[in-house]
């Protein structure tokens, strides 16, 4: 019988079988084919292997003393932007600010008030016309088309038009393989996740799925799918590669 002990056996976990290192290379070549093909539509598309990579990108195409629109985004909260703004003399304007009449009146979770109705109104069109609007995107498929859904349609609105700049930021968990795909991911995973932020005690949370309730604390009224880059627009797609966001 050969004798196991003489030979020199590998051990069990070698780094050729490391999951870390096979999922960060998986993730990059699925991010690096979404950008090809969000290029191929016409978008400016990056692929960023972390999130201090992304930051600095991000930071490049923001302008010295500009006024910056920041739809509801945990992928962009994600890269602690704020100081880096303020080195750069901006003014950013989250969505939390940017409310609309439903937040103000019934004093929405999640939402800051800040003066009457008319302020309100004023800070909202600066943050759709800003110089830089920035979000996440809810999915992007793979050939290269961007879904959001949103509740009351300020989020969506900043990301088609107003603004000189427009930077979508995902991590590659919101890749999915078609529009269906990226319309299940929405009702399954984002709408659901959302609800649990803003303390919203809806059907889809207790059933497991979508139910298309009339609820007026739904976060899905309107879908917007930007096929291609929109006419004369500067709109950048940055994928990172990791799990950010809902």
């Amino acid at each position: 019988m050969l004798d196991l002990h003489n030979f020199n056996m590998p051990k069990l976990k070698e780094e050729a079988y490391n999951r870390n290192t096979i999922r960060k290379d998986y993730l990059r070549q699925k991010g690096t084919v979404a950008v090809k093909n969000l290029k191929n539509n016409n978008f400016e598309a990056h692929y960023c292997d972390s999130i201090e990579e992304a930051r600095k990108l991000v930071l490049s195409l923001i302008p010295d003393n500009g006024i910056i629109g920041c739809g509801d985004s945990h992928t962009v909260f994600a890269l602690e932007l704020d100081q880096e703004l303020e080195k750069k003399n901006c003014v950013a304007i989250p969505h939390t600010c940017a409310v609309n009449n439903y937040a103000m009146e019934h004093n929405s979770p999640g939402f800051k008030v800040v003066g009457n109705k008319e302020e309100m109104r004023d800070i909202l069109m600066q943050y759709l016309v800003a110089n830089v609007f920035m979000l996440g995107a809810n999915a992007i498929t793979m050939d290269g088309q961007i879904i959001n859904i949103d509740g009351a349609g300020n989020r969506i609105a900043g990301s088609l038009y107003g603004s000189d700049r427009i930077i979508v930021i995902a991590g590659v968990n919101k890749l999915v393989k078609d529009l269906n795909a990226g319309l299940d991911r929405i009702r399954f995973v984002a709408a659901q996740m959302n609800n649990i932020k803003y303390n919203n005690d809806l059907a889809c949370n207790h059933c497991g799925s979508c139910m298309d309730c009339r609820s007026e604390q739904r976060n899905c009224n309107i879908t917007s799918i930007i096929h291609k880059k929109p006419v004369d627009s500067d709109f950048h797609v940055i994928i990172i590669g990791e799990e950010l966001g809902f």
